[in-house]
Parts: structure tokens; sequence; C-alpha cells
């Protein structure tokens, strides 16, 4: 059996999976598909908004040149 439900995703609530579980018996495998129709349009303020906050929350950090990286991550891969 095969079913397709086009609905938005503020729509998905417990009631739906219900009403699915109901149309099979308990010990039926059943597989759930989830498909983004269309591409999600942000414009280019909105991303540059968020690489903005995330550029404050994460700042760049300057590392001593004289430090070796590679032999700390052979410390911390031990």
């Amino acid at each position: 059996m095969q079913t397709t439900y086009h609905i938005k995703a503020g729509d998905i609530n417990v009631n739906l999976l219900e009403s699915i579980k109901k149309l099979f018996r308990e010990n039926d495998p059943v597989t759930l598909t989830v498909q983004l129709e269309k591409p999600a349009n942000q414009d280019q303020f909105e991303l540059f908004l968020k690489s903005e906050a995330l550029q404050k929350k994460y700042p760049p950090i300057r590392v001593d040149n004289d430090i070796d990286l590679s032999s700390l991550a052979n410390e911390v891969n031990l």
C-alpha cells in the first residue's frame, strides 16, 4: 500500500502520525519519506544577517604561529 500526503510542515502532528499508523497492522514495516517540494528562497540580506550573527557568536581566533597544531591533534587522538 502506498499513500502520499502533501501537507505543510506545521500540519505535522501526533494526530497525523496516529492516523497513518491506523492504516497498517501493528508489525507492518512502514517507510516515511520527507521531501521539501520547493527550495527555500532566502534573500541575500537575510543570509548576511545570519552569517553576521554567527560571526558575533563565534568570533575569529588568532593562533600563535609557534603552536604546532599537528602535535596537539596527535595528543588528542591518542
